[in-house]
């Protein structure tokens, strides 16, 4: 059975308008476990030609405790919209390309 699980999902993106391309953002989706968690995110950012470079502190957000104010409001959104994936600013770090 699917519920919502939450993760630190490390990202590598096209350039940004400022010339980075690595960002990390906190993502919502439903899921069965944390394989069908990351396999769900992976198939979503593909879409927008992104790629995961890695999942961190991947949990069911039942587990969550105290989430930062962005984080609950995605949790909260996410239960009320059934199968949605949400995630939230992108944190972009220097990593332009070579």
């Amino acid at each position: 059975m699917k519920e919502l699980w939450t993760a630190q999902v490390h990202l590598l993106t096209p350039p940004a308008e400022f010339g980075d391309t690595k960002c990390c953002t906190n993502v919502v989706a439903w899921a069965e476990d944390a394989e069908d968690f990351r396999a769900t995110v992976a198939a979503i950012f593909a879409r927008r030609h992104w790629s995961i470079l890695s999942v961190q502190q991947c949990q069911r957000a039942a587990d969550c405790v105290a989430p930062i104010e962005e984080h609950a409001k995605q949790i909260e959104r996410a239960k009320r919209e059934p199968g949605s994936c949400i995630f939230g600013t992108l944190q972009y770090y220097p990593s332009r390309p070579a």
